[in-house]
């Protein structure tokens, strides 16, 4: 016996809109050979942003996606906080799906496909099908940009880094140092 046909109908429009969540999210396929990684220059090829090229920000896996510097740009609105800050308009990246871009060969200037070679020392490269050279991989390292050194207002000077400013520290020494926590000088 079918028990849909004995489901009542706020049971199918429950059970259909509890369904409607399963459908989004990641999707089922996911790509597991990714040529693209972060640093890369690439081209999109497919989809309204045809012609744009950029260096990629991020790649997320996941979704099949791939945030590239300056292309499919859009505007977001910033609200006002209460501090006073004043709201704004502020133009973001959005991501592309990775099957619309390509690398751009570093030789010829134009997209194309990536074999993967060994060479003799045993290390894997990325080779351009257009023109046959190697694609380099990015440092990722090289693209971070270093902490700043400058001491602020807030920062602690050296001089009181070892200063200590708790006024009844003496009595949680024993506590500190102990191997069981408990100290009965408290």
């Amino acid at each position: 016996m079918n028990s849909g046909l004995l489901m009542s109908g706020w049971g199918r429009r429950l059970g259909k809109s509890l369904m409607k969540g399963k459908q989004a999210g990641p999707p089922d396929e996911v790509s597991r050979r990714w040529n693209i990684v972060t640093g890369d220059l690439v081209k999109v090829v497919q989809g309204p942003q045809v012609g744009q090229q950029g260096k990629v920000l991020q790649v997320l896996r996941k979704a099949n996606r791939i945030l590239i510097e300056n292309v499919n740009v859009r505007k977001r609105a910033i609200k006002p906080k209460m501090d006073g800050t004043p709201g704004k308009m502020v133009s973001r990246p959005c991501t592309v799906h990775y099957s619309n871009v390509m690398l751009v060969d570093p030789i010829t200037g134009e997209p194309t496909k990536i074999s993967r070679r060994y060479l003799e020392d045993g290390t894997q490269v990325r080779i351009s099908k257009k023109s046959g050279h190697i694609i380099p991989k990015p440092d990722p390292l090289v693209e971070r940009k270093p902490r700043s050194s400058i001491v602020g207002p807030k920062d602690t000077a050296p001089a009181d880094v070892f200063e200590v400013t708790y006024p009844d520290y003496e009595k949680l020494l024993p506590l500190l140092y102990s191997t069981t926590g408990k100290s009965s000088a408290i």
